[in-house]
Protein backbone atom coordinates (compact mmCIF):
# COMPACT_ATOMS: atom_id res chain seq x y z
CA UNK A 1 0.00 0.00 0.00
CA UNK A 2 2.73 2.11 0.88
CA UNK A 3 4.10 1.59 -2.46
CA UNK A 4 1.27 2.44 -4.33
CA UNK A 5 0.80 5.34 -2.38
CA UNK A 6 5.05 6.30 -3.09
CA UNK A 7 4.46 5.94 -7.16
CA UNK A 8 1.08 8.16 -7.28
CA UNK A 9 2.60 10.38 -5.70
CA UNK A 10 5.86 10.90 -7.51
CA UNK A 11 3.28 10.55 -10.37
CA UNK A 12 1.47 13.75 -9.53
CA UNK A 13 5.27 15.80 -9.10
CA UNK A 14 5.65 14.60 -12.51
CA UNK A 15 2.71 15.93 -14.00
CA UNK A 16 3.27 19.51 -11.79
CA UNK A 17 6.22 19.43 -13.18
CA UNK A 18 5.22 18.95 -16.89
CA UNK A 19 2.71 21.88 -16.32
CA UNK A 20 5.11 24.34 -14.32
CA UNK A 21 7.59 23.67 -17.47
CA UNK A 22 4.04 24.19 -19.93
CA UNK A 23 3.61 27.56 -17.63
CA UNK A 24 7.38 28.54 -17.96
CA UNK A 25 7.11 28.34 -21.67
CA UNK A 26 4.20 29.91 -22.12
CA UNK A 27 5.14 33.09 -20.13
CA UNK A 28 8.25 32.78 -21.52
CA UNK A 29 6.37 33.21 -25.56
CA UNK A 30 5.60 36.68 -26.59
CA UNK A 31 8.59 37.92 -24.43
CA UNK A 32 10.47 41.06 -25.08
CA UNK A 33 13.41 42.82 -24.02
CA UNK A 34 12.27 46.25 -22.79
CA UNK A 35 15.62 47.46 -22.38
CA UNK A 36 16.22 47.02 -26.60
CA UNK A 37 12.53 47.28 -27.38
CA UNK A 38 9.20 49.73 -26.10
CA UNK A 39 6.67 46.89 -25.28
CA UNK A 40 4.26 49.88 -26.46
CA UNK A 41 5.60 49.84 -29.74
CA UNK A 42 6.61 45.98 -30.33
CA UNK A 43 3.40 44.23 -29.26
CA UNK A 44 1.45 41.74 -30.54
CA UNK A 45 -1.46 43.92 -32.58
CA UNK A 46 1.53 45.79 -34.02
CA UNK A 47 4.01 43.02 -35.10
CA UNK A 48 0.98 41.12 -36.54
CA UNK A 49 -0.15 43.80 -38.41
CA UNK A 50 3.80 43.71 -39.81
CA UNK A 51 3.48 40.27 -40.26
CA UNK A 52 -0.16 40.78 -42.93
CA UNK A 53 1.05 43.85 -44.28
CA UNK A 54 4.63 41.88 -45.70
CA UNK A 55 2.19 38.74 -46.46
CA UNK A 56 -0.21 40.57 -48.38
CA UNK A 57 0.72 43.61 -49.37
CA UNK A 58 4.26 42.65 -50.84
CA UNK A 59 4.50 38.92 -50.77
CA UNK A 60 1.15 37.84 -52.49
CA UNK A 61 1.29 41.24 -54.69
CA UNK A 62 4.60 40.70 -56.21
CA UNK A 63 3.38 37.17 -56.85
CA UNK A 64 0.10 38.06 -58.70
CA UNK A 65 2.31 40.86 -60.79
CA UNK A 66 4.16 37.84 -61.56
CA UNK A 67 7.57 38.41 -59.72
CA UNK A 68 9.71 35.38 -59.45
CA UNK A 69 12.89 34.49 -57.96
CA UNK A 70 14.67 35.01 -61.33
CA UNK A 71 13.38 38.54 -61.82
CA UNK A 72 13.33 39.89 -58.73
CA UNK A 73 16.18 42.58 -59.22
CA UNK A 74 14.33 43.41 -62.53
CA UNK A 75 11.37 44.37 -61.40
CA UNK A 76 11.76 45.32 -57.66
CA UNK A 77 15.31 46.82 -57.12
CA UNK A 78 14.87 50.34 -58.22
CA UNK A 79 11.34 49.81 -55.12
CA UNK A 80 13.54 48.32 -52.22
CA UNK A 81 17.32 49.32 -53.33
CA UNK A 82 17.20 52.38 -54.77
CA UNK A 83 16.08 54.91 -52.36
CA UNK A 84 17.68 52.62 -49.40
CA UNK A 85 21.38 53.83 -48.05
CA UNK A 86 22.72 49.94 -48.94
CA UNK A 87 21.18 46.91 -49.81
CA UNK A 88 20.26 45.30 -46.84
CA UNK A 89 16.88 45.72 -47.36
CA UNK A 90 16.78 44.22 -50.75
CA UNK A 91 18.91 41.58 -49.65
CA UNK A 92 16.27 40.84 -46.65
CA UNK A 93 13.27 40.96 -49.44
CA UNK A 94 14.70 39.06 -51.68
CA UNK A 95 15.59 36.07 -49.36
CA UNK A 96 12.37 36.11 -47.90
CA UNK A 97 10.04 36.60 -51.34
CA UNK A 98 12.20 33.40 -53.03
CA UNK A 99 11.38 31.38 -49.38
CA UNK A 100 8.10 32.34 -49.40
CA UNK A 101 7.50 31.31 -52.97
CA UNK A 102 8.86 28.16 -52.95
CA UNK A 103 6.03 27.41 -50.13
CA UNK A 104 3.31 28.34 -51.75
CA UNK A 105 2.62 25.47 -53.41
CA UNK A 106 2.99 23.77 -50.26
CA UNK A 107 0.22 26.25 -48.57
CA UNK A 108 -1.90 25.40 -51.25
CA UNK A 109 -4.52 28.09 -53.11
CA UNK A 110 -7.43 26.83 -55.10
CA UNK A 111 -7.24 29.59 -57.44
CA UNK A 112 -5.33 33.42 -58.43
CA UNK A 113 -8.62 34.68 -58.20
CA UNK A 114 -9.33 33.63 -54.55
CA UNK A 115 -5.67 33.72 -53.89
CA UNK A 116 -5.95 36.81 -51.50
CA UNK A 117 -8.76 35.24 -49.30
CA UNK A 118 -7.12 31.25 -49.40
CA UNK A 119 -3.61 32.53 -48.31
CA UNK A 120 -4.17 34.42 -44.44
CA UNK A 121 -2.33 35.03 -41.40
CA UNK A 122 -4.46 33.74 -38.70
CA UNK A 123 -1.79 34.42 -35.67
CA UNK A 124 1.34 35.99 -34.19
CA UNK A 125 3.65 35.27 -31.80
CA UNK A 126 7.11 37.11 -30.86
CA UNK A 127 10.31 35.98 -28.71
CA UNK A 128 14.33 37.10 -27.99
CA UNK A 129 17.09 35.91 -29.88
CA UNK A 130 19.27 36.66 -27.15
CA UNK A 131 22.63 35.45 -28.40
CA UNK A 132 21.80 38.16 -31.58
CA UNK A 133 19.85 40.45 -29.67
CA UNK A 134 17.14 40.62 -32.07
CA UNK A 135 13.29 40.33 -32.10
CA UNK A 136 12.07 36.76 -33.73
CA UNK A 137 8.36 37.53 -35.00
CA UNK A 138 6.54 34.01 -36.26
CA UNK A 139 3.77 34.98 -38.25
CA UNK A 140 1.36 31.80 -38.71
CA UNK A 141 -0.09 31.32 -42.21
CA UNK A 142 -3.38 29.29 -43.52
CA UNK A 143 -3.84 27.61 -46.80
CA UNK A 144 -5.82 25.65 -48.18
CA UNK A 145 -3.36 22.60 -47.80
CA UNK A 146 -1.25 23.20 -45.15
CA UNK A 147 -0.51 25.93 -42.01
CA UNK A 148 3.10 27.70 -42.39
CA UNK A 149 5.58 29.76 -40.00
CA UNK A 150 6.71 32.86 -41.25
CA UNK A 151 9.90 33.68 -39.07
CA UNK A 152 11.10 37.53 -39.45
CA UNK A 153 14.02 38.73 -37.36
CA UNK A 154 14.62 42.47 -36.58
CA UNK A 155 16.44 44.70 -35.02
CA UNK A 156 15.40 47.18 -32.46
CA UNK A 157 15.92 49.79 -35.18
CA UNK A 158 12.70 48.48 -36.82
CA UNK A 159 15.13 46.76 -39.21
CA UNK A 160 14.16 43.63 -40.76
CA UNK A 161 17.42 41.09 -41.11
CA UNK A 162 15.96 38.07 -42.12
CA UNK A 163 12.75 36.71 -43.13
CA UNK A 164 11.57 32.99 -43.90
CA UNK A 165 8.70 30.37 -44.48
CA UNK A 166 8.45 26.66 -43.95
CA UNK A 167 5.30 24.66 -44.31
CA UNK A 168 4.20 22.68 -41.71
CA UNK A 169 3.96 19.15 -42.69
CA UNK A 170 2.58 15.94 -41.49
CA UNK A 171 4.78 13.02 -40.14
CA UNK A 172 3.53 10.87 -43.23
CA UNK A 173 4.70 13.55 -45.77
CA UNK A 174 7.84 14.14 -43.84
CA UNK A 175 8.51 10.34 -44.07
CA UNK A 176 7.99 10.40 -47.49
CA UNK A 177 10.17 12.86 -48.80
CA UNK A 178 12.64 11.74 -46.11
CA UNK A 179 12.28 8.01 -48.25
CA UNK A 180 12.66 9.86 -51.85
CA UNK A 181 15.04 11.73 -50.58
CA UNK A 182 17.04 8.54 -49.32
CA UNK A 183 15.99 6.54 -52.55
CA UNK A 184 17.06 9.17 -54.78
CA UNK A 185 20.75 9.59 -53.46
CA UNK A 186 21.33 6.15 -53.10
CA UNK A 187 20.44 5.55 -56.53
CA UNK A 188 22.59 8.33 -57.59
CA UNK A 189 25.32 6.22 -55.59
CA UNK A 190 25.01 2.86 -57.07
CA UNK A 191 24.22 4.06 -61.00
CA UNK A 192 27.78 5.87 -60.77
CA UNK A 193 29.21 2.56 -59.01
CA UNK A 194 27.67 0.65 -61.84
CA UNK A 195 29.41 2.78 -64.37
CA UNK A 196 32.52 2.77 -62.64
CA UNK A 197 32.33 -1.23 -62.89
CA UNK A 198 31.32 -1.58 -66.49
CA UNK A 199 34.28 0.58 -67.78
CA UNK A 200 36.94 -1.16 -65.50
CA UNK A 201 35.19 -4.23 -67.28
CA UNK A 202 36.03 -2.86 -70.23
CA UNK A 203 39.61 -2.33 -69.85
CA UNK A 204 40.62 -6.02 -71.04
CA UNK A 205 38.79 -6.09 -73.89
CA UNK A 206 39.97 -2.62 -74.98
CA UNK A 207 43.86 -3.25 -73.82
CA UNK A 208 44.04 -6.38 -72.72
CA UNK A 209 44.60 -8.23 -76.16
CA UNK A 210 47.30 -5.47 -77.69
CA UNK A 211 49.36 -6.39 -74.54
CA UNK A 212 48.73 -9.74 -74.70
CA UNK A 213 50.16 -9.98 -78.13
CA UNK A 214 53.10 -7.72 -77.17
CA UNK A 215 54.21 -9.77 -74.29
CA UNK A 216 53.91 -12.71 -76.34
CA UNK A 217 55.82 -11.79 -79.09
CA UNK A 218 59.03 -10.26 -76.63
CA UNK A 219 58.66 -13.87 -75.02
CA UNK A 220 59.28 -16.23 -78.16
CA UNK A 221 62.04 -13.29 -79.22
CA UNK A 222 63.70 -13.60 -75.86
CA UNK A 223 63.83 -17.46 -75.74
CA UNK A 224 64.79 -17.64 -79.33
CA UNK A 225 67.97 -15.40 -78.35
CA UNK A 226 68.36 -17.37 -75.54
CA UNK A 227 68.61 -20.71 -77.52
CA UNK A 228 70.77 -19.21 -80.22
CA UNK A 229 73.48 -18.01 -77.66
CA UNK A 230 73.69 -21.41 -76.12
CA UNK A 231 73.94 -22.87 -79.65
CA UNK A 232 76.80 -20.64 -80.67
CA UNK A 233 78.49 -20.74 -77.73
CA UNK A 234 78.45 -24.88 -76.07
CA UNK A 235 80.12 -27.27 -77.95
CA UNK A 236 78.14 -30.35 -77.22
CA UNK A 237 80.02 -32.53 -78.80
CA UNK A 238 82.53 -32.70 -75.82
CA UNK A 239 79.40 -33.63 -73.47
CA UNK A 240 80.32 -37.12 -72.89
CA UNK A 241 76.66 -37.81 -70.58
CA UNK A 242 74.61 -36.31 -74.29
CA UNK A 243 76.75 -38.48 -76.35
CA UNK A 244 76.19 -41.41 -74.41
CA UNK A 245 72.64 -40.42 -74.21
CA UNK A 246 72.21 -39.71 -78.06
CA UNK A 247 74.35 -42.69 -78.67
CA UNK A 248 72.36 -45.26 -76.67
CA UNK A 249 69.25 -43.44 -78.48
CA UNK A 250 70.24 -44.17 -82.03
CA UNK A 251 70.88 -47.97 -80.79
CA UNK A 252 67.66 -48.92 -79.53
CA UNK A 253 65.96 -47.25 -82.64
CA UNK A 254 68.31 -49.51 -84.89
CA UNK A 255 67.74 -52.68 -83.04
CA UNK A 256 71.05 -53.21 -81.68
CA UNK A 257 72.33 -54.14 -78.20
CA UNK A 258 75.40 -52.13 -78.34
CA UNK A 259 76.58 -48.99 -79.79
CA UNK A 260 79.62 -51.00 -81.00
CA UNK A 261 78.58 -50.70 -85.00
CA UNK A 262 78.66 -46.69 -84.98
CA UNK A 263 80.44 -43.62 -83.18
CA UNK A 264 79.16 -40.13 -82.46
CA UNK A 265 81.49 -37.73 -83.64
CA UNK A 266 79.65 -34.29 -83.60
CA UNK A 267 76.36 -32.89 -82.33
CA UNK A 268 75.33 -29.97 -84.36
CA UNK A 269 71.61 -28.19 -84.29
CA UNK A 270 69.50 -28.63 -87.52
CA UNK A 271 66.41 -26.64 -87.16
CA UNK A 272 66.32 -22.99 -85.11
CA UNK A 273 62.54 -23.12 -84.85
CA UNK A 274 61.24 -25.39 -82.54
CA UNK A 275 58.14 -26.76 -82.49
CA UNK A 276 56.04 -26.10 -79.03
CA UNK A 277 53.53 -27.48 -77.77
Amino acid sequence: MKRKILVLGVMLSCLLCFTGCGEQQQVAQNNIDANRFSPEAYNEESLGELVKVIEDNYFESWYLDGVTPENFEEKLYLKLGANAPDDSMYDTFSKGYESWFKAVDEIGYNSIDSFADDISVKGVTYDMDNKKGLLVVTGKLQGTKHAADMVIYMDNRANLTDIGVTADKTVAEKLENAGLNTLLGMGMAFSILILISLIISLFPVLFGEKKKKSNKAITEKAIDNTVNQIAEQEDLSSDAELVAVIAAAIAAYEGSGSTDGFRVRSIRKVNNNWKRF
